[in-house]
């Protein structure tokens, strides 16, 4: 009888725990989506010629997140994950560290494209990620980073024919003055 109980409360406690990683993250998509669509609302202002670059890379990622949201909802019900919000919030255990680590994750890489362009930032961030992150031994690190970084140029600057950004420094050595 008592091992059915703690088995019970053990069960409730598991269940509580996914109600609040899927509050966690339907709170981190909507983020993401957030800043997503506040950039593509900005990208409408560009010129055609400098729209194609958000308008190719954005209006997939809006996609996807619209997808994500839609499997969440499925899984669970809006009630119940309303009753989750406090759970998810105040109890911070490992997931709500996580998504606080991913969250650092992606603001460190917004400020390396900031500075240094896309593909030395993205390149960077990958090498990062892989080797601190996942713990992935440096020249496996340095391989995919690279690899996936001559993909990307390929991709948008052969491909499409898009310029990507290239980051402060580049545009202090280039003349401009932006500081």
């Amino acid at each position: 009888m008592m091992d059915l109980q703690k088995n019970n409360v053990l069960n409730k406690s598991k269940e509580k725990s996914a109600r609040g990683v899927l509050v966690l993250e339907i709170a981190f998509l909507g983020a993401v989506l957030i800043m997503v669509l506040a950039a593509l609302w900005a990208a409408f202002g560009y010129k055609i010629v400098s729209a194609r670059t958000p308008f190719v890379i954005m209006a997939p990622l809006i996609l996807l997140i619209i997808l994500q949201f839609w499997r969440l909802f499925r899984e669970q019900s809006l009630a119940a994950l309303l009753q989750s919000i406090p759970v998810a919030f105040t109890e911070r255990g490992a997931d709500f560290n996580k998504t606080l680590s991913l969250s650092g994750w992606l603001v460190a890489l917004g400020l390396i494209i900031w500075g240094f362009g896309h593909y030395i930032g993205i390149s960077l961030f990958m090498f990062l990620l892989m080797k601190i992150a996942a713990k992935q031994k440096f020249f496996t690190s340095l391989i995919i980073s690279v690899g996936a970084t001559a993909i990307i140029y390929i991709t948008f600057k052969v491909g499409f024919s898009i310029e990507l950004y290239r980051g402060l420094l580049f545009r202090y050595m280039a003349g401009y003055n932006d500081f």
